[in-house]
C-alpha cells in the first residue's frame, strides 16, 4: 500500500478554499466555515462507504471498520487559529481519509477497527478553551468549562455544543466517551510548527511526549482621563501596567531557559478599552500561555508572576486580577506505539528523530484514556498559526505513508 500524494494534495487544495474571506487561511470553530469543512468530510466519509457519526463531545467519527471487537483510533482537527494556514491540523484528518482511501484499494480488512477522529475546536476557541472536543470526550473537564460564554454570541458552550451535534446530557467530569478498555492506541499525524526536522533535513519526528499548557486570562483596571490634561503622576493607567507585567512574564520565561525543562510564556492576545488615542486605557484584558515539560516550574514561574501583577498594581494605582482558564499535565507518549513507529519509518527508509512537542494537542488528552504517539512532518521555516504555512506535497505523503503502515501494523 502507498499514499496517493496527488490525491492528498488536492483534498489540502479543496479544504483550503473552505475559509474566511476575507482573511485567509482561517476556519475557526463554530464558524459558517467550520460547518463547510464538517459537510465536506462527513460527505467524503460516506462517499467511501464508512459509518460517520458525531459523539457526544461534537466530534465526528468515521470508522473503517475490523472483523473484531477492538479499536485503533487516529485523528486530528479541522478549525484552525485566524489565518492559521492550510495544514495545522487538518492534514492529521486529510491523512487518514487518505490511509482509508488505500486500505480499501487494497482490499485490506484489518482485525481492529480503525476510527478517524475529527475534534471539535482543538484551536483556543472564543469559548477561551482549546482541545474542546477531546477533553470533553475524556472527561478532562469541569461544569464551569460548560457554562463558559462565546465572546460574540454570549451562548454556553453546552448551548453550542448541543447546536453542533453534541449531547451535554452524556458528558460527565471524569467519564470517557470511549469503550472502556476496547481501544488500543491513538496516532496523530501533524505539521511539526517548528524549525527542528527542516534544519536537520528529516522526513518525519516521532513525538516522545508533549508539554503541558497552562492559561490564564489577566484584567487590568485603571481609569480613563484625557491624554493632555492628567499629568503623569496623577494617571491609572491600565496599558502601562499591563506592559510592565508582559514584560516581567518575558523576562521570568527567558530565566528559565538555563534551568533544564522546556519552557514557553506568551501573551499572544490583548484587548484595550476604550482603545483611543487620546484617552487614558481604563481596561486592559490579556491572556498568558505558558508551555513546559515541567509543571513544578510552571507553578513556581506563575508566583514569581503574581507577584510582579501585584507590586505593579501597587505602583501604578490600577487593580489586577487573574483567573485561571485552564491547566493540564504533560503527556508521554506510549513506547510501545512509539516503537511501531520507528520500525515502520525504517521500514520505509523515513530518516527521522523522537521529540518533543511545545504545542499542545488532542493526543494529549486521548493519551489520559488510552495508549498515544505522534507523528510530526517539516514545515517550511517551521513557522505555523499564519497564512504562510506550507508543508510540501512530498513531505505530507511521506508523513501520510507512516501512519498508513502504522495503522495497518497496529490493527492487523
Amino acid at each position: 500500500m502507498k499514499v496517493n500524494a496527488d490525491r492528498l494534495w488536492d483534498m489540502h487544495l479543496q479544504v483550503a478554499a473552505l475559509t474566511d474571506p476575507a482573511s485567509p487561511f482561517t476556519r475557526r470553530s463554530f464558524t459558517p466555515q467550520y460547518r463547510e469543512m464538517r459537510t465536506w468530510l462527513r460527505e467524503t466519509l460516506i462517499g467511501l462507504g464508512l459509518p460517520v457519526t458525531v459523539d457526544a463531545a461534537g466530534n465526528l467519527l468515521g470508522t473503517y471498520p475490523g472483523t473484531g471487537d477492538r479499536y485503533i483510533a487516529v485523528g486530528s482537527h479541522t478549525d484552525t487559529v485566524p489565518c492559521g494556514g492550510r495544514f495545522d491540523g487538518v492534514s492529521g484528518v486529510l491523512a487518514f481519509v487518505e490511509a482509508f482511501r488505500c486500505m480499501q484499494e487494497a482490499g485490506f480488512s484489518p482485525v481492529k477497527s480503525i476510527v478517524g477522529i475529527d475534534f471539535l475546536a482543538e484551536e483556543p476557541s472564543e469559548f477561551r478553551l482549546s482541545c474542546i472536543g477531546s477533553r470533553l470526550a475524556t472527561g478532562n473537564f469541569t461544569d464551569e468549562m460548560m457554562n463558559l460564554e462565546h465572546r460574540q454570541t454570549k451562548k454556553s458552550l453546552r448551548d453550542a455544543l448541543a447546536e453542533w451535534g453534541g449531547d451535554p446530557t452524556k458528558l460527565f467530569p471524569g467519564r470517557s466517551l470511549f469503550a472502556d478498555g476496547k481501544f488500543d492506541g491513538f496516532l496523530e499525524l501533524h505539521i511539526e510548527q517548528g524549525p527542528i526536522l527542516e534544519s536537520r533535513n528529516l522526513d518525519v519526528g516521532l513525538v516522545e511526549g508533549i508539554c503541558s499548557v497552562t492559561r490564564y486570562d489577566f484584567t487590568v483596571l485603571g481609569r480613563a482621563d484625557h491624554a493632555g490634561n492628567t499629568p503623569m503622576n496623577m494617571r491609572s493607567d491600565a496599558v502601562v501596567a499591563s506592559a510592565r507585567v508582559i514584560d516581567a512574564i518575558s523576562r521570568i520565561a527567558g530565566d528559565n531557559l538555563s534551568k533544564g525543562p522546556y519552557f514557553t510564556a506568551t501573551v499572544g492576545k490583548v484587548d484595550v478599552s476604550p482603545n483611543g488615542t487620546n484617552i487614558i486605557a481604563e481596561k486592559v484584558d490579556f491572556s498568558l500561555d505558558i508551555r513546559s515539560q515541567d509543571n513544578a516550574l510552571v507553578d513556581a514561574s506563575l508566583e514569581a508572576i503574581f507577584r510582579v501583577a501585584e507590586e505593579t498594581a501597587e505602583q501604578t494605582g490600577t487593580q489586577i486580577n487573574t483567573t485561571r482558564i485552564s491547566r493540564s499535565q504533560p503527556a508521554m507518549s506510549d513506547p510501545a506505539l512509539l516503537a511501531v513507529l520507528e520500525k515502520v519509518a525504517g521500514e520505509l527508509d523515513l530518516s527521522h528523530t523522537r521529540m518533543l512537542s511545545g504545542a499542545g494537542h488532542d493526543a494529549a488528552y486521548v493519551s489520559k484514556i488510552m495508549p498515544m504517539a505522534m507523528i510530526f512532518i517539516p514545515c517550511r521555516d517551521g513557522r505555523s498559526h499564519t497564512a504562510s504555512e506550507f508543508s510540501s506535497r512530498e513531505q505530507l505523503e511521506k508523513g501520510a505513508n507512516l501512519l498508513l503502515h502504522s495503522l495497518a501494523a497496529l490493527s492487523a
